[in-house]
């Protein structure tokens, strides 16, 4: 099983690890190492494999700022490049200092006076020469940090983005070097372990997975390839113009060579179907929906007595808290709960967050000025087998994304961990989390990105949660689990291969 993230914060990865090796296979989980050197671990009866891997042409990308404009043509080509010219223009400005003192000291000692003008002419050529070289490097550096400042506007030049749109393995490779490096070192672990089977998560490993397959059978030898679809980069808006086009033209490449699609959102494997047309493979079935949905027997394991969000918060069980775990960026739309928030007095609201700079740090800005800071909380993440758990003594799971492409189709991971924590919700008016919730009746659905519409909504929900919640019956639960979800994965697992581990 491939994955192109550090694996710990991957709650889906996991669960599907962990659910192939309980059902019988030998399962490998195989993701980036933090240190850049080989680890291996252990994930109940999973291994997890981080092979070694150097980055080297994702760095080489990142040192070596594309040139831009006629200030390109004079600007460093690396950053260390820079670095030493810098370093030795400061060293001949001090040296000249020094010459000046030991001219001075000869002319002191009774040097000739004829050699005494040489010596000085010669002096102050040579100073003017180091003073027009000072403004020669300056104005490379300037140029370089522009290069710099470009990218970071705009990582990928035009003509860039239409070679990758046209699917060129060479121009996506140069936009998205990470591929080259995960082909490195996830390629060589896939060698290694001669697998019957790889599962390839997210469009970066697919590529990686199809190769391997293609290598062993040269040798002789069947492996099998499933893509598990996390997105779809047609609605994709991250800041790299190039990101959504490479991945969607390795889809398009590898995906005739893949034997089976899994994708965790209904609207991804529809969209997917329409945008490669997989129906019109040769054998091929339309993707199988696996949903990223918490294990019940994780809630099991955990038991009644969880002290949780509110415990870490110190808050009693009558204070409302909104509960909201996982990514925080400005699509995600939580800056509508802190803008919110005066108009909710006594409600807190609680993040689950991997880390807190970036816009993280700018909610808490927001929150400190309008003066809600003491009750906008962060916490750390928690393992995904204790995050059903933990959020369970909230009052409210709150899913505010904004509205993009990507979102529509999206039901995300948390939705399904506040159905099985039992907590009501409060919904931004996206597609598919919207007709969820109306379907269900758990919770209510708000303006995306309008704070009043959110108050509005959370205090329908605030003045009877009982009123949403009783939908969980038993049944519902049973059917928002992944212990029904890995059952179909498992069987595609079969299907794919032929073979039945659960039976040896």
């Amino acid at each position: 099983m491939l994955v192109g993230n550090f694996i710990d914060g991957d709650s889906r990865v996991q669960k599907e690890a962990r659910s192939a090796a309980e059902a019988g296979w030998d399962t490998y989980l195989i993701g980036r190492p933090y240190s850049g050197k080989r680890e291996e671990s252990k994930l109940g009866e999973v291994t997890v494999l981080r092979p070694a891997e150097s980055m080297a042409a994702t760095k080489y990308r990142t040192y070596h700022p594309r040139r831009s404009g006629v200030g390109g043509l004079i600007a460093y080509s690396t950053v260390e490049l820079g670095k030493v010219k810098h370093q030795r223009q400061r060293i001949r400005q001090s040296n000249l200092a020094v010459e000046r003192e030991l001219l001075a000291r000869r002319a002191a000692e009774g040097m000739n006076p004829a050699s005494k003008l040489v010596d000085g002419a010669v002096l102050a050529a040579r100073a003017f020469g180091v003073k027009a070289a000072g403004y020669w490097i300056a104005a490379r550096k300037q140029a370089l940090d522009h290069n710099y400042a470009v990218v970071q506007e705009s990582p990928s030049t035009a003509i860039e983005q239409l070679l990758v749109k046209r699917g060129g393995e060479g121009a996506v490779w140069n936009a998205q070097p990470r591929l080259v490096d995960f082909e490195d070192s996830f390629g060589r672990a896939a060698d290694e372990l001669e697998p019957d089977l790889i599962h390839a998560n997210d469009a970066e490993m697919l590529g990686v997975a199809v190769r391997a397959a293609a290598r062993a059978k040269a040798k002789g030898r069947t492996v099998k390839v499933i893509y598990d679809a996390h997105e779809f980069f047609a609605g994709d808006t991250r800041d790299n113009p190039t990101w959504a086009p490479a991945m969607a033209a390795q889809e398009a490449k590898y995906l005739p060579l893949a034997d089976a699609v899994m994708s965790p959102i209904e609207g991804y494997a529809a969209s997917m179907v329409e945008f490669h047309g997989i129906e019109k493979f040769p054998g091929r079935k339309p993707p199988v929906l696996v949903k990223n949905m918490p294990a019940l027997a994780d809630l099991a394991a955990a038991g009644d007595d969880v002290p949780g969000v509110r415990g870490a918060l110190g808050l009693a069980a009558d204070v409302p808290l909104l509960v909201h775990p996982g990514s925080v960026t400005k699509v995600r739309g939580l800056q509508t709960v802190v803008e919110a928030l005066p108009e909710l007095e006594g409600v807190h609201a609680a993040l689950l967050v991997g880390r807190r700079d970036g816009f993280v740090a700018e909610l808490v800005t927001m929150a400190e000025r309008l003066g809600v800071a003491d009750r906008f909380h962060l916490l750390d993440y928690v393992p995904s087998e204790e995050l059903t758990a933990y959020l369970r003594s909230a009052t409210v799971g709150i899913d505010t994304l904004l509205h993009i492409p990507l979102h529509e189709l999206t039901i995300t991971t948390k939705f399904w961990s506040y159905i099985s924590a039992g907590l009501p919700v409060v919904a931004s008016d996206v597609k598919a989390t919207s007709e969820l919730t109306r379907e269900l009746g758990n919770g209510e659905v708000y303006t995306a990105g309008d704070a009043h519409s959110f108050v509005e909504a959370l205090r329908k929900v605030l003045a009877d949660p009982a009123a949403y919640t009783k939908v969980y019956t038993d049944e519902t639960l049973r059917g928002y689990s992944w212990e029904g979800q890995a059952e179909v994965m498992l069987q595609l697992y079969r299907d794919v291969t032929g073979l039945d581990v659960s039976a040896s």
